[in-house]
């Protein structure tokens, strides 16, 4: 049940990630030439948040997609629950999949205001899905609302490069190329990506590993697709980033800034760049209750 009536763009968010849930499922391979320091969106969170991201007895993955991470880390910890949130018709096989986990339930929902018990859970991670909303601020409002006193939080989302002025600048023709492709249904743009990925490996992924095979890292690092194992990686991602009808972008100032309209203590906002992604990881806990001595 969807409870916020969800606007076009949201119906077209959930007909594209269906279809890149649906068409870019993972096959286990070797990771031949990854070489970024985090090799999962699980791992980036952890090493950028520098602390774990879960933590007490329940907690959410918010935008969990095929539901991949939240098998994988309820399996890793049978003793805590967990509960996969996303937009789209994916979960059903999700939930198919995870039949026999115990420790993990899935609810299809709007992030605009979950369907799930506020004050009732220890944590909540998200990978690259609030700057894919329709409003991201509130959305992350709305997370916390779920966090009981002293719950934490993890999020990853787009960066703007405001630091970049040269990758901000060639940012520009990508958004303006975006106004048709977000608008393409989410076959033809599979299609589209597919014949885009050789392009992206060959000139991108390809001298990206040669810059590192030559100790050349630093400079590695600031080639978009430079990690990426796969075609099918590259592809999925293009369809990502060329069909979703929100993109918003944020510096480390603006997340400062949420972290101080909502409170939050131990907070971490981190830049990305070095561990391969090129977005911010913000951190950090809801206030603890204060309590009163007579």
């Amino acid at each position: 049940m969807l409870l916020v009536t969800p606007t076009a763009a949201e119906l077209k968010t959930q007909e594209l990630y269906g279809d890149i849930w649906d068409s870019y499922k993972k096959k286990k391979r070797p990771r031949r030439g990854y070489h970024a320091p985090a090799t999962s969106h699980i791992e980036l969170l952890k090493l950028a948040s520098n602390t774990k991201i879960v933590q007490g007895e329940a907690g959410i993955d918010a935008g969990c997609g095929n539901g991949g991470s939240v098998i994988a880390m309820a399996n890793q910890h049978p003793n805590i629950r967990f509960v996969g949130i996303d937009l789209t018709g994916s979960l059903q096989l999700a939930a198919t999949l995870a039949e026999n986990i115990p420790n993990v339930r899935f609810v299809q929902g709007n992030l605009m205001n979950p369907p799930l018990a506020k004050h009732a859970f220890d944590f909540i991670y998200s990978f690259g899905v609030l700057h894919h909303t329709r409003n991201p601020e509130m959305v992350f409002r709305s997370l916390l609302e779920r966090l009981r006193p002293g719950g934490r939080i993890t999020i990853f989302v787009y960066k703007d490069f405001s630091d970049l002025p040269l990758k901000k600048w060639l940012l520009a023709p990508i958004t303006l190329v975006r106004r048709l492709t977000t608008k393409l249904p989410a076959p033809f743009l599979r299609k589209l990506a597919w014949l885009g990925a050789p392009i992206v490996f060959v000139f991108l992924t390809l001298p990206s590993r040669l810059l590192r095979l030559l100790h050349l890292g630093r400079l590695a690092k600031h080639i978009p697709y430079g990690t990426f194992p796969s075609l099918r990686g590259i592809a999925a991602s293009l369809e990502d980033r060329f069909g979703a009808p929100y993109e918003h972008r944020f510096s480390l100032s603006d997340l400062q800034t949420w972290a101080q309209a909502n409170n939050l203590e131990e907070t971490r906002i981190v830049d990305c760049l070095p561990w391969g992604f090129s977005g911010l990881v913000l951190s950090g806990r809801t206030p603890w209750l204060k309590t009163t001595h007579i």
